[in-house]
């Protein structure tokens, strides 16, 4: 097991990707994350070590619908939760629940909530998976402690992420508004609005 410190903001974000011609590649010499835009000569090289470099995948679909399903579980309305099973069965099943999410502002941030920590709790085991033991806890573990007002940021700016990436979804191909525009606007309200701990 190689031990290094990781980059964990990185990968957070790199997992989350909704960019297929953006390709993203974990470096297990360095911790790092390297993003590889469209036309980046550098590619080649990437794909050329991969003891050293691992593509970053999307989460698979079957463990997204895992997490569709214990979330479902926990709704406590009867009818609510009737309606989100029917919803994910068949084809299509995570279109449609985004849809009741969209009438249901309260468990729509519920659901970015204890998705968050899926896919953190994802992130981790990834990691392990590609042989590295990190020498630093991820920002969001109990260890690190982080105040509440950075978790609630965390999860807001996650929230607006995936509600902005949504609404381009249905825009018209040669539309001027892009994915990675609305990524890049995501990260920097991130980066700008700093929440500090209240004294």
């Amino acid at each position: 097991m190689r031990q290094l410190e990781v980059d964990w903001n990185a990968l957070h974000s790199a997992f989350q990707m909704n960019m297929p011609e953006v390709r993203c590649f974990f470096c297990v010499e360095e911790g790092t994350v390297v993003k590889v835009p469209p036309g980046d000569q550098s590619l080649p090289t990437i794909r050329s070590q991969p003891e050293r470099y691992f593509p970053i995948e999307a989460v698979p679909s079957r463990i997204q619908y895992q997490w569709l399903d214990g979330f479902i579980k926990m709704v406590e309305d009867e009818a609510v939760r009737g309606r989100m099973e029917a919803a994910i069965n068949g084809k299509g099943a995570f279109r449609r629940f985004k849809d009741i999410l969209l009438t249901l502002p309260d468990e729509r941030r519920r659901w970015f909530e204890y998705r968050d920590v899926a896919m953190r709790q994802r992130i981790v085991e990834w990691v392990r998976e590609k042989g590295v033991e990190a020498t630093n806890a991820p920002e969001w573990s109990s260890s690190s402690k982080p105040s509440a007002e950075v978790s609630n940021r965390s999860q807001d700016i996650e929230a607006l992420r995936d509600f902005l990436i949504d609404w381009v979804d249905g825009k018209p191909a040669n539309d001027a508004v892009t994915p990675l525009a609305l990524e890049d606007l995501a990260r920097a309200i991130g980066e700008v609005f700093k929440v500090r701990p209240t004294k």
